[in-house]
């Protein structure tokens, strides 16, 4: 493990092979892999070719799982207003602010998941325009850097938050089964349950004891899955698109040959391109490129690649705003709540060396601060396409040309992003927002259990 992933020798451009540059729709299909899986936990079918039956019976999957998910958010809510109702004293009060985050939780996986099968032809097409977009076969050494950086990111972001959630389930339901197994072996402790529920029995009690805590563990893995499908697909989107735009940059950069001159010194990014493109073409193919009428024809056509290039990935983009704005606006108002109610449980309620509401403080940091990084990315894979088009060699182009340039230009300047339901843009300014709202509530908090 330390000589392959700690002590590695890192791989420059040179070291790298032909085969290491070559690019098929299998690692685009890598990427969806594990949401797949967890669609599949959902009850949730994209892009599979199923049978109507096959179809029909997942969607009564989906939709019980949707039923105990309403069920499990009944039962809390119903055992908080009891609480409710029988707190005499703020400090008798404290117990409720452990159900809070736990509650939050569930009205937000429904709400993810729905998204799903509401917007599902949607979600398919996302998915197939992507995919149809995907780089196939050898890629120059600047669009392999891009590629492969995505794709890194890309599986260690999936990877790291399906296993960040379902750790937080671990630590939620590891304490109660330690119970049962000391209670096997005649330790009689009394039973916590993860997840305080109304029921009009003593939930305590041998056999049903274990039994609510097996049915608790089930909803809590349904809850994260739930969680994990919409943001999941939310990762995967945001990253192939900002991947798209920063492959467009690299192609913006060098469609126009530019000849070095006095004005344009070697160094420059055009000079550098047009040296590399004299040292793999031979002399007459640049006599060739010297002809203004074929040159122009080249540029026309590479130009209007570009432009139905662009004009899809801001359509693809405002598809994602739709599918995704009112579900990251509920995720970010919840976000700040649970922030704020675990971090007081941390420091008032639960004891240092549990993990419950410590689990649920970095999960529910970690969840925002990835939606707001991936938001930021967007944000700066469009304003660097719009450098690009200012960079790239313009002014040898004929007027029309120019024309065309210059309307991206000014279409670029309006940046491509996505939004809580049109009330801010989703960035890294957003999470310092989060933060600062959740740390003010929570201050606020404390003082007043102090008092």
């Amino acid at each position: 493990f330390i000589r392959k992933y700690i002590f590695r020798k890192t791989k420059t451009v040179a070291d790298e092979s032909t085969e290491d540059r070559i690019y098929s729709l299998d690692d685009f299909d890598d990427t969806l892999a594990i949401i797949k899986k967890v669609l599949w936990i959902v009850g949730l079918r994209l892009t599979l070719k199923d049978s109507d039956n096959a179809r029909f019976w997942f969607s009564v999957f989906y939709w019980f799982e949707t039923a105990n998910i309403l069920m499990a958010f009944t039962l809390q809510t119903m055992e908080t207003i009891e609480d409710t109702k029988g707190a005499s004293s703020f400090e008798d009060a404290t117990t409720l602010f452990r159900m809070i985050p736990c509650i939050g939780f569930l009205p937000l996986a429904i709400l993810k998941s729905y998204k799903i099968t509401y917007y599902e032809s949607m979600y398919e097409n996302l998915i197939n325009e992507l995919r149809s977009m995907w780089p196939q076969g050898k890629v120059t050494e600047e669009e392999h850097t891009v590629i492969s950086k995505a794709l890194k990111q890309l599986r260690i972001v999936l990877k790291g938050y399906y296993w960040c959630n379902y750790a937080l389930v671990i630590s939620c339901v590891v304490p109660c089964y330690i119970i049962i197994i000391k209670n096997i072996f005649g330790k009689n402790e009394p039973g916590v349950l993860p997840f305080l529920w109304w029921v009009p029995f003593d939930p305590l009690q041998p056999i049903v004891f274990e039994i609510i805590v097996v049915i608790q563990t089930w909803h809590a893995i349904l809850v994260m899955s739930f969680i994990l499908s919409g943001d999941l697909l939310y990762f995967f989107f945001i990253s192939h698109i900002t991947t798209q735009f920063d492959l467009l940059s690299i192609k913006v950069n060098r469609f126009i040959l530019v000849p070095t001159d006095q004005q344009l010194i070697d160094i420059y990014p055009l000079a550098i391109h047009y040296k590399n493109f004299k040292n793999k073409h031979s002399p007459l193919e640049l006599v060739e490129m010297q002809n203004k009428k074929l040159c122009e024809a080249i540029h026309e056509k590479e130009l209007l690649d570009i432009i139905v290039r662009h004009r899809t990935l801001i359509r693809l983009c405002k598809d994602v705003e739709t599918i995704f704005s009112f579900s990251l606006l509920v995720s970010f108002l919840n976000s700040s709540v649970i922030i704020c109610f675990s971090n007081f449980c941390c420091v008032v309620i639960e004891k240092w060396y549990e993990f419950m509401y410590k689990s649920f403080l970095s999960t529910t940091l970690c969840q925002t601060w990835l939606i707001c990084w991936y938001g930021q990315k967007l944000l700066d894979s469009g304003e660097r396409l719009s450098q690009s088009l200012y960079s790239c060699g313009w002014y040898w182009t004929s007027q029309k040309i120019k024309k065309n340039i210059h309307i991206m230009i000014h279409r670029s300047q309006r940046d491509v992003c996505v939004t809580t339901y049109g009330f801010t843009k989703i960035c890294l300014a957003s999470y310092t927002a989060i933060i600062k709202t959740s740390w003010s509530y929570f201050t606020l908090l404390v003082q007043t259990y102090k008092q």
